[in-house]
């Protein structure tokens, strides 16, 4: 009877630890589940359950954007209300109207194709209203052959004309032909398309320019060498890089030159100092070592002395 007692305790000992490693193991699985920054968005969520086009757009195209990583909801270009919820509200129909009640005038006005529906905001307005954000771009971008026929807008180069922003990289520029489906060249002729590369190859260069000086400097700086100019390109790179691009938009050959040859010019100078310093630090090293091997030489010579007096004069004076 005791035997039977001890054996049913032990049972509900061993079921209740299993019930607690189960337990902890469910947690461990919800805390390790990424988290859905937009789970409380309206906007997201109701479009991500439409048929067709609406729900593309957040599945196929934002979800795969730069704006997404960055954080920014449909309401962030679009206007509305994310915030509302299904349970304020007696139906659907008056959740919509208080989720569109504040959207922005340029999305107003859609124009309907065949499967879809468009936004009627085209040309220079694009610019302006992609410069609520991107302002010192716009800038730029308006006082460029490209902004002042209005065509193509931020989004043909950026999104291809979907809501997939891609992030900005020298890659952007396409100098490919028409034959091979390039994105600049249906605007471009083949003599202009020469200045396309020329200025995606000067992009390149001033960015890699930029990253090689910011390393060459954070050597410098480790040991122990100081400057102010080189400091202001080093320490702020993401910003000379941001400059850099804001000044690429407005497509004027000068400015972008003089811009690129204003970072080389440092870039030089990082150069030549790295190559300066590591000389002196080479010719120190190299004194070191002559003068080591001199003291050892002289030490030896001194030892060679003290032998032969105790060895040969001490004897003949004793």
């Amino acid at each position: 009877m005791t035997r039977l007692i001890l054996s049913a305790c032990l049972l509900a000992v061993l079921a209740g630890a299993d019930r607690v490693s189960a337990s902890q193991d469910q947690a461990e699985v919800v805390a390790a589940a990424p988290t859905d920054p937009y789970a409380k968005n309206a906007c997201v969520q109701c479009h991500s359950d439409l048929p067709g086009r609406s729900s593309e757009i957040v599945e196929l195209e934002w979800k795969h954007s730069v704006h997404f990583t960055a954080n920014v909801g449909c309401d962030g270009c679009h206007g509305g209300d994310a915030s509302v919820r299904p349970e304020q509200f007696g139906s659907a129909e008056a959740l919509k109207r208080a989720a569109h009640l504040q959207r922005s005038p340029e999305f107003l006005t859609m124009r309907q194709s065949r499967d879809s529906f468009v936004s009627a905001a085209s040309g220079r307005s694009v610019s302006y209203f992609c410069g609520k954000c991107h302002a010192q771009i716009k800038e730029k971008h308006l006082g460029s052959p490209h902004g002042d026929f209005g065509d193509p807008t931020c989004l043909y180069c950026h999104g291809q004309g979907s809501h997939k922003i891609t992030d900005a990289t020298p890659q952007i520029i396409d100098p490919r032909g028409r034959a091979e489906a390039g994105r600049c060249s249906p605007c471009h002729a083949a003599s202009t398309m020469e200045v396309v590369r020329q200025i995606k190859t000067t992009l390149i260069e001033t960015e890699q320019r930029i990253a090689e000086t910011t390393e060459t400097y954070s050597e410098l700086e480790g040991w122990g060498y100081r400057n102010l100019e080189l400091e202001e390109l080093s320490h702020h790179a993401k910003e000379v890089s941001s400059k850099l691009r804001q000044i690429f938009h407005s497509f004027n050959m000068r400015e972008i030159n003089n811009f690129a040859a204003e970072v080389q010019e440092v870039s030089d100078q990082a150069k030549a100092t790295y190559e300066l310093i590591t000389h002196l630090q080479s010719v120190r090293r190299n004194q070191t070592i002559v003068g080591v091997l001199a003291v050892g030489l002289l030490l030896s010579f001194a030892c060679v002395l003290v032998y032969y007096k105790h060895s040969f004069l001490d004897p003949l004076h004793g």
